[in-house]
């Protein structure tokens, strides 16, 4: 991929997902080192729900005004343990041992050449995905509530059926509101 940090920051210069890119690098070689073998989703539908999510993040957080790369980074940590170990049990709060470790690691390995993520960020970050999966309840932090939207249209995109109860119809509609598309998500 990239021989040294300067190639990978000329790069970044040109395509400026700079911590996102060295995050994602981090994050596939975890997931093909990982041992896994029963899963609750299939690994190919956990990565392409990553990745789609976070493309679906950038753009909701230029409309609602918040940093697309912190929510684009929050989005590639979200599912982050159900990723690394199959399991999607309390997936929001385990999350945090695991980005920790690739918080750390990134950091560890950036040399100054790019920015740390910092602790205000992980926190922030931590605190989104700790509350994703209550799609029913409102969370003070804009970017928790960017997560959720976005994650229940995503899912919806990708074939899952949302129940009424989850509160994830009413988030899925209100994204496709925001992006002006005539279409309403039903059961």
């Amino acid at each position: 991929m990239f021989a040294n940090f300067r190639e990978l920051k000329e790069y970044q210069d040109r395509f400026p997902a700079w911590r996102l890119n060295l995050i994602l690098a981090i994050i596939q070689k975890k997931v093909e080192d990982t041992t896994v073998e029963q899963r609750e989703l299939p690994l190919v539908w956990s990565l392409m729900h990553m990745y789609s999510t976070m493309q679906l993040a950038k753009l909701l957080a230029l409309k609602r005004g918040i940093n697309p790369e912190l929510a684009s980074l929050t989005c590639a940590f979200h599912d982050i343990h159900t990723l690394l170990t199959g399991s999607t049990r309390n997936h929001g709060v385990n999350a945090a041992k695991h980005i920790q470790e690739i918080v750390t690691e990134y950091n560890q390995n950036s040399r100054g050449e790019l920015p740390e993520i910092t602790e205000e960020e992980v926190d922030r970050i931590i605190n989104a995905i700790a509350v994703h999966s209550d799609k029913k309840t409102v969370a003070d932090d804009p970017l928790a509530e960017l997560l959720k939207d976005v994650d229940s249209l995503d899912s919806y995109l990708h074939g899952m059926i949302p129940g009424k109860q989850t509160g994830r119809i009413p988030r899925g509609n209100k994204v496709l509101k925001e992006f002006n598309i005539d279409f309403l998500i039903e059961k």
